[in-house]
């Protein structure tokens, strides 16, 4: 799965406008994108926008309605005059696909412009009363076997650790993506909630159940040979130490070793705030990322020296690409830009005036 565009209206600081990532010149649609520009411009609320959409996609699928009052997606898309998503590649065969949440004029003018694909959504009509617009569900007619069979790979998916298939999105916000020391529970084992297959986010909590800790113990009882390639990983980006793959029965920690030869060790806690990033992104995209996933990263170098930029951002890159994915980031690193300018694409945001 791919996204080709998105198109907002009357959006915030993104206002009215589209980003289409289809390449002009080889007609393939831009594997990694990087938004970029001033603060206050709209960088974050692209990738939040996408995130909440894709999750209001996971509701329209199993309920065949609209969002309820008390949906956080609703809540949040309904602020703006609209947003919409153009998807490509979908599984099951499915036809190129309108997913949008807005007012009724930005549904009208999208069908229009993408007159051929399946329109997935709700349409908002404003009655006049502060809260209370009518919303309609936007569904498409006819035989649309590819999507009772998304409906039923996605419920399947969130029950069970098979291999799935069904894309999924990660959402990596950056200031959610906060390191807090575990208090309760632990060491336990505990088994990851696969309720965050459709759509993995980070989740700052002081419960052990859920932490980066205790997921990595989890995936060394479970698939050891893939928690030593992880580990692996993780250990190219730390400098002067390692994360060992030895665990102390009883204390069931991580421990990390520096290279000095003095053999002392230290928690996974200790580490820098830019070596938690490292280990949080690398983690969650091995572990979540779905084959034609799509990773949505607000600042990926957040944190990091510049000297690890480059090379963690290329395995990132690689990790997407192995899955057929695609991945969005936000940076205010010249570097970034850079490179993004002569790999993917760059889409330069304005502030708002």
């Amino acid at each position: 799965m791919k996204i080709r565009a998105i198109h907002t209206f009357e959006a915030g600081p993104l206002r009215s406008q589209a980003f289409d990532f289809k390449d002009d010149w080889s007609g393939e649609i831009t594997p990694n994108i990087l938004f970029s520009g001033p603060n206050g411009c709209g960088k974050s609320s692209v990738l939040r926008a996408v995130a909440m959409l894709w999750n209001a996609f996971g509701h329209w699928l199993h309920h065949r309605k609209t969002l309820p009052k008390s949906s956080l997606e609703r809540e949040w898309l309904q602020r703006w005059g609209g947003v919409a998503l153009v998807l490509e590649e979908l599984p099951f065969s499915g036809p190129s696909t309108l997913l949008l949440f807005g007012v009724q004029a930005f549904a009208d003018q999208l069908r229009q412009t993408y007159p051929d694909h399946a329109v997935i959504g709700e349409s908002v009509v404003r009655t006049g009363k502060p809260g209370a617009p009518a919303r309609k569900l936007l569904w498409p007619g006819g035989d649309a076997q590819w999507l009772d069979r998304w409906t039923e790979e996605r419920q399947k998916m969130l029950v069970s650790a098979d291999k799935g298939e069904s894309p999924n999105m990660l959402f990596l916000d950056a200031e959610e993506r906060r390191w807090v020391s575990p208090r309760r529970g632990v060491g336990e084992m505990r088994p990851e909630n696969s309720q965050q297959r459709w759509l993995t986010s980070y989740r700052v909590s002081e419960q052990w159940e859920g932490q980066l800790e205790a997921s990595l113990l989890a995936m060394k009882s479970a698939a050891l040979h893939r928690f030593h390639d992880l580990i692996r990983d993780m250990n190219a980006f730390l400098s002067g130490k390692e994360i060992l793959t030895e665990v102390k029965l009883g204390e069931n920690r991580l421990r990390v070793r520096l290279k000095d030869g003095s053999g002392i060790t230290h928690g996974i806690d200790e580490l820098s705030a830019g070596e938690h990033q490292v280990l949080i992104q690398l983690y969650l995209i091995n572990r979540w990322l779905e084959r034609g996933g799509i990773a949505l990263i607000d600042e990926p170098d957040l944190y990091l020296h510049p000297s690890l930029v480059s090379g963690f951002l290329a395995r990132l890159e690689k990790m997407v690409a192995d899955r057929d994915g695609q991945l969005i980031i936000t940076s205010h690193v010249p570097e970034v830009w850079s490179r993004y300018e002569a790999l993917g694409r760059r889409i330069l945001l304005e502030a708002s005036r």
